[in-house]
């Protein structure tokens, strides 16, 4: 930590206390102990002795998996006759028992039991092993990684949200009940599936980036919320012109029209490509194809709003309180959308590789001596 290093460690112990509230990450180290059989008999009487009530021996007539009774001790002993107070006992502490084993490969279960490193320390792996440190890293990296897409994501829908809210309000128009409830599925599934990106079992050399302030999310936000906006207003502006001169209450009901229209379809499609951009994927979690439920989710939006936007089934839209847009102006939507899409896709995949993952001093100096050395060996 003096050097500026982040520290990991690993303790199983008392004398680990110290250490492991001094470093970045503690983890914690649990020796199990293993649980004896259901039939041992060493296990059975400590287990009666801690009741204090299966002192008395065991019932010849009782129904047990470890003990037959004799022939003769069952024809004599009545079958309806109910259960005693230690009988009971006796069969409850069996599926206890029974339900510790483990059936699937014939081992035991292992006894859990924490100690002071684990009040120490944030996370306790329970098995003696380091294996769940590189568990660690690839969840934090994803959790990161996961953390800054979700800003991102939210403060460009954000911002274009405002924007298509504050021209409808200047313009007296309302979103109807429909459509609102169409886009707040389509954005809750998409928040959903992308949480579900698992992390990469591999390593990667880069790093994601420690925080939200720096200039790569920024530049990200500025750059793709430009070509958002410049989209916006030209086919707002585009929609204007095919509107008749009208004053419309801005308390008023809901009434399609043109502008209503174009703001919902373009505003959903903004929504559509910034989940697809801003989605980090590799190195630190799946990619979109490898997330099938997001990547499905995604399709099925660009084909609903594909639908849509061509008028291909005229009742949906009706159902959706849409008003039909003229024959040249669907065309110049749908190629707007796709030539937005690939200025926002390229100016992040450019700004991902302009500002990479912030790497530590000391792994510079490394990297430099290595390449020094390098050199010196050629």
């Amino acid at each position: 930590k003096t050097v500026g290093r982040m520290t990991l460690m690993c303790g199983d112990g008392t004398n680990d206390v110290g250490a492991l509230k001094q470093v970045h990450v503690g983890i914690a180290l649990l020796n199990a102990e293993p649980v004896q059989k259901a039939g041992s008999k060493s296990q059975s009487s400590k287990l009666e002795s801690k009741s204090g009530k299966l002192k008395k021996p065991k019932p010849a007539n009782e129904s047990s998996s470890q003990l037959v009774p004799p022939a003769s001790s069952s024809a004599k002993a009545p079958s309806s006759r109910p259960l005693t107070a230690a009988e009971k006992q006796r069969e409850k502490l069996q599926k206890m028992l029974d339900e510790m084993n483990d059936e699937s490969d014939g081992r035991s279960a292992p006894i859990v039991k924490l100690g002071d490193a684990s009040m120490a320390s944030p996370f306790t792996a329970k098995h003696a092993s380091v294996a769940p440190t590189l568990d660690i890293i690839r969840q934090g990296r994803s959790t990161l990684v996961t953390t800054l897409q979700m800003f991102k994501i939210l403060g460009l829908n954000c911002l274009a949200t405002a924007y298509v809210l504050s021209v409808m309000y200047l313009d007296g128009v309302k979103l109807g009940d429909v459509q609102a409830t169409i886009s707040g599925v389509f954005t809750a599934a998409f928040f959903l599936f992308i949480s579900h990106a698992r992390p990469l079992q591999a390593l990667s050399a880069e790093r994601p980036h420690p925080n939200i302030f720096c200039a790569y999310v920024f530049l990200s936000i500025l750059g793709q919320f430009a070509m958002h906006l410049f989209f916006l207003m030209s086919a707002v502006n585009l929609a204007s012109k095919y509107m008749p001169e009208e004053c419309i209450e801005p308390d008023s009901e809901f009434h399609p029209n043109l502008v209503n229209t174009v703001s919902y379809m373009v505003n959903m499609m903004i929504q559509v490509a910034t989940f697809a951009v801003n989605y980090m994927g590799h190195p630190f979690n799946q990619s979109i194809s490898e997330n099938k439920p997001f990547k499905y989710a995604l399709y099925s939006a660009v084909v609903f709003f594909t639908v849509i936007t061509s008028d291909m089934f005229r009742d949906l839209n009706d159902y959706m309180k849409l008003e039909p847009l003229p024959e040249g102006m669907r065309s110049k939507l749908l190629l707007w959308a796709m030539l937005m899409f690939c200025g926002c896709y390229g100016w992040e995949r450019f700004l991902r590789w302009a500002f990479p993952g912030k790497m530590p001093a000391w792994e510079k100096r490394q990297k430099q001596a290595v390449a020094n050395l390098d050199k010196k060996q050629a």
